[in-house]
């Protein structure tokens, strides 16, 4: 998304032409072949793992962390594994972010328009408010060291980053919608008058 915003807004007369079927295609490939890659080395390292007690997770999916807090084998490889591509794809994730979102601010800082500048930043403003959430949880949970793991903590993270952010993404986008702007206006002055 921060390419395609990038692309809308720094060149937005050859946008269609930028953003061909093909460009669409291949960031839609790359992600899924990244992901395939991603969960079948962790599922096959999974594989050589034992587990001697109980088979039951305390968490609300079956997530890497917890499954490794329950295998009584040594974990270490495992553990570097996710370290490494979580990591990997992270910095790669949020170098294009930062990227994209530095020549957009060139872009707007060129603008003449101040309310030009005002809806990019709004637009702007609300992707970035979501990815800052999603990315900033994801590397809370998955880039640290083992021993900082503590599944009741993991829990509430995991919900965060799997159910809150995705619910709270509508509302972030909707509040660059005018009617909704007002309805908070109206909402906030009622609940301070009385």
């Amino acid at each position: 998304m921060a390419y395609d915003r990038y692309l809308a807004i720094y060149n937005p007369l050859l946008y269609s032409m930028s953003m061909m079927l093909g460009v669409y295609v291949s960031l839609i490939t790359a992600s899924c072949i990244g992901g395939l890659l991603h969960s079948t080395i962790h599922t096959v390292a999974t594989f050589s793992l034992s587990f001697c007690g109980s088979n039951e997770i305390r968490h609300i999916f079956c997530d890497i962390p917890p499954l490794l807090a329950i295998s009584c084998s040594d974990t270490h490889i495992n553990e570097l594994l996710l370290f490494l591509f979580v990591s990997s794809i992270e910095v790669v994730t949020i170098l294009i972010i930062l990227i994209s979102y530095g020549l957009i601010l060139l872009a707007i800082l060129k603008m003449p328009s101040a309310d030009g500048r005002r809806k990019v930043f709004s637009t702007c403003g609300s992707h970035l408010t979501g990815v800052s959430l999603y990315h900033g949880t994801i590397l809370f949970m998955y880039v640290r060291p083992s021993s900082s793991y503590a599944l009741e903590h993991d829990m509430i993270v995991s919900t965060c980053y799997s159910i809150v952010i995705p619910i709270l993404n509508p509302i972030i986008y909707s509040f660059r919608n005018k009617d909704v702007k007002e309805a908070i206006k109206r909402l906030l002055r009622k609940c301070a008058r009385g």
